[in-house]
């Protein structure tokens, strides 16, 4: 037996399905910018009344709202979380490659070509003006520009590694920050799916911190199912792992912190364990493999380049004073093996920190123990040099001021293929900004490429979860037509019941 005022009911269910239908509308609407905001549905069903009836047939009790729900595709999100933190990890690299890049630039005024011309230039005329004191101070200056320009690299190199030290920090604090934040909203989310609650805007929050924390560091996301919610669905916790390590569990986030070493180098380990941690890929992977690369087994970051700017610059004063070359044979007599223009020999042109030649003599008991101490940051010209110019050693016998043979031969020197193993010093400079430029090409290659594939996920995650302007206007239509006429139902009911009342008080 259907209820007397069955008919209003059933219209004012529906009014309220439609205005349901269209606050949600609204809402999408209004969130149509809203960064990680994900479209909602209304899920609507119809109200079963087996206990009204009309003349033996069961009539419905027309529409109930049971929930709001959050349009989300998880295997995208995964996808995306995988992508993203390839993309920030060869980003980072891609950057900080061409930085380097520009410290090797030989596009400018004094770049190595043309400190290296400048200073063979300043042999050539030498030879051909060994007595000229002015061709010898120009000698003495072009040599102080090609030791700067080594200075100037290796300084530079080492600002880029303090600054990759400082985004490691920072990036640890932002891991810290977001896996607090993802707790916080797990603690929210679970406060309010218990009382029957929905949670969908919180769980776009969440969802926008994991995917600014993928981007950071290699995540894996799981939920665990932990009980049933009022409403009979099941009830869960999301976790958060990095390197198989749980970073956030539930309300509970672990947190990392960094230590530095004698160098002043950050590293990384979990607060609560001590246990190092290395990131596998991701953001903060790619400042550590830039920052601590030393080639090899490892990446080639700023260990590595500087290692070979030491190599150059201990090689090619070696060379220059001892005539030694990089096989550690002796081809030539080198600047110590010839006579200055007062007659004294076994100047080193070639020292380190601006110390005299004797200093650098004394600095080691041994040519290779001297020579160690000499790196791209400090190599300088002798004090003795650069205090007298006569020290330069142009002649190959005491006592001729206009002889120019051993200058004829460190021309010959600087230009011999055999002085590095890998050719002349332009050949070995000439490496190191090769194969510099072919690692940045290569990450540059793999940013734009993990970009183009996160790019293409986050296009597909938008088509599911995006607000399109669209289809909401059509559910505003939709729902604006079934308000009215669910109106017009209660008017008519309305209109009924009143008769009714009035032929029973007739």
């Amino acid at each position: 037996m259907s209820s007397t005022f069955m008919g209003l009911s059933i219209a004012t269910r529906g009014l309220y399905s439609s205005q349901a239908g269209l606050s949600v509308t609204s809402n999408n609407i209004s969130n149509t910018n809203t960064e990680g905001y994900s479209r909602q549905t209304v899920a609507q069903t119809s109200v079963s009344t087996p206990a009204s009836t009309s003349g033996g047939v069961i009539i419905g009790g027309g529409s109930e709202v049971t929930s709001v729900e959050r349009i989300r595709q998880a295997s995208l999100d995964n996808q995306y979380w995988r992508a993203n933190t390839s993309l920030g990890e060869w980003e980072v690299k891609a950057d900080a490659l061409t930085e380097i890049e520009t410290v090797f630039s030989d596009s400018t005024d004094d770049g190595f070509s043309t400190v290296m011309n400048d200073f063979y230039d300043a042999l050539e005329e030498l030879s051909n003006n060994a007595s000229d004191t002015s061709v010898r101070t120009s000698v003495e200056a072009a040599a102080n520009s090609l030791c700067e320009y080594l200075n100037n690299a290796a300084a530079q190199l080492e600002m880029i590694r303090d600054d990759l030290n400082t985004s490691v920090k920072t990036t640890v604090d932002q891991i810290n920050s977001y896996a607090q934040q993802i707790a916080k909203l797990n603690d929210q989310i679970q406060q309010a799916t218990a009382g029957g609650a929905t949670a969908n805007e919180l769980e776009d929050q969440r969802t926008l911190l994991l995917d600014k924390l993928s981007g950071l560091v290699d995540i894996s996301v799981s939920e665990t199912v932990v009980g049933t919610n009022p409403d009979g669905t099941v009830n869960t916790i999301l976790n958060v792992t990095v390197n198989g390590s749980t970073l956030v569990s539930g309300d509970k986030a672990r947190q990392l912190e960094c230590t530095s070493d004698s160098d002043g180098l950050y590293q990384i380990q979990w607060q609560d364990t001590g246990e190092a941690f290395e990131p596998d890929s991701g953001a903060l992977k790619g400042y550590l493999d830039i920052r601590d690369g030393a080639g090899g087994s490892e990446y080639k970051g700023i260990p590595y380049y500087l290692s070979q700017l030491d190599e150059f610059a201990r090689t090619f004063a070696e060379a220059f004073n001892e005539g030694i070359y990089a096989d550690g044979n002796t081809y030539y007599a080198g600047h110590a093996g010839g006579y200055s223009s007062d007659g004294s020999t076994g100047i080193r042109f070639f020292t380190y920190d601006d110390c005299s030649s004797e200093d650098f003599m004394n600095s080691g008991s041994d040519t290779e123990s001297r020579y160690a101490n000499i790196t791209a940051a400090n190599i300088s010209v002798a004090l003795d040099i650069q205090e007298d110019v006569g020290k330069i050693a142009a002649s190959s016998s005491a006592g001729q001021a206009d002889n120019s043979e051993n200058i004829a031969d460190l021309i010959e020197l600087c230009q011999d293929s055999q002085m590095f193993n890998k050719g002349t010093p332009e050949d070995f400079m000439n490496s190191i900004i090769s194969t510099l430029g072919t690692s940045s090409s290569y990450a540059q290659r793999l940013a734009d490429n993990k970009s183009t594939i996160a790019n293409n996920i986050d296009e597909r995650r938008t088509s599911v979860s995006g607000v399109s302007a669209d289809e909401e206007t059509a559910n505003l239509t939709k729902y604006q037509q079934a308000y009215n006429s669910s109106a017009l139902l209660v008017t008519t009911w309305n209109e009924i019941y009143q008769t009714t009342i009035d032929m029973v008080n007739e």
